[in-house]
């Protein structure tokens, strides 16, 4: 399906969701203009025909390729809902964001546009707003790596408490290989806020994204940072990759 000249040329920017025919569930959230809406499954079926599903990297196979691979295969067409239409785009970016994180566990990669402003609880927000910012290093370089809270329960399951937040740190990043002697620390922030140090070993590369292996760091480096809210030179408008470096 494809919108046609005299819609697209009238529905300007807008928020769409994809369902999954077989649950009725949203599995990901987008914006965009024209017949972006429609792209994915055109991707799906680029991906997928004519690769052997034995040659398939699951390291490297996208959740939302793949769920729309398995609908196709289910001999079932995607769902595809427009959310709000005849927006400007600074508008869709909002109406985006705000979708994602009303469903969470999503196939999207990255999360939404200004997400540091969405859904949270009240004594959360009060803990977050009020919180000192930690002041910059000029002993060492760091890194920071956001993670969404669903996330941590996604991996909670899957690792268990203690391990969560690691797991959910480390990887996996489409980022260039970092360079741990310039940048020997991770840290790893939940909604502004530092939640935990870690100091770095190594870099692996794992498919077409790096992770990380390494151990929380020392008690004095933990200390100076753990609880405090990164600067908001880190949390402007428009920075939406999960993994910033530090100056």
């Amino acid at each position: 399906m494809e919108f046609s000249l005299e819609t697209i040329n009238k529905i300007g920017y807008y928020v769409y969701r994809l369902i999954d025919p077989r649950n009725g569930q949203t599995f990901y959230v987008g914006k965009g203009k024209g017949n972006r809406v429609f792209q994915h499954v055109q991707g799906a079926i680029d991906y997928y025909d004519g690769i052997d599903k034995k040659e398939i990297d699951e390291s490297n196979d996208p959740n939302k390729l793949r769920i729309i691979q398995e609908i196709r295969e289910a001999g079932l067409e995607v769902i595809h809902i427009i959310q709000r239409w005849h927006l400007t785009e600074a508008e869709a970016f909002e109406v985006e964001s705000a979708l994602i994180d009303a469903f969470p566990g999503l196939a999207n990669i990255q999360s939404g546009h200004g997400n540091e402003y969405g859904v949270c609880n009240a004594k959360e927000l009060e803990a977050r707003l009020s919180a000192k910012v930690y002041e910059e290093p000029k002993d060492f370089k760091y890194m920071i790596i956001k993670v969404r809270w669903w996330r941590i329960e996604e991996m909670t399951q899957k690792f268990g408490p203690s391990n969560a937040r690691y797991e959910s740190t480390r990887g996996c990043w489409r980022i260039r290989m970092p360079d741990v002697n310039k940048y020997p620390y991770v840290f790893s922030v939940t909604d502004g806020i530092v939640k935990e140090v870690y100091k770095v070993k190594e870099w692996h590369v794992a498919g077409e994204r790096k992770e990380f292996s390494g151990d929380v760091a020392e008690k004095e480096i933990r200390e100076r940072f753990i609880g405090k809210r990164i600067p908001d030179s880190y949390a402007k408008r428009g920075m939406a990759s999960p993994v910033l470096y530090s100056k």
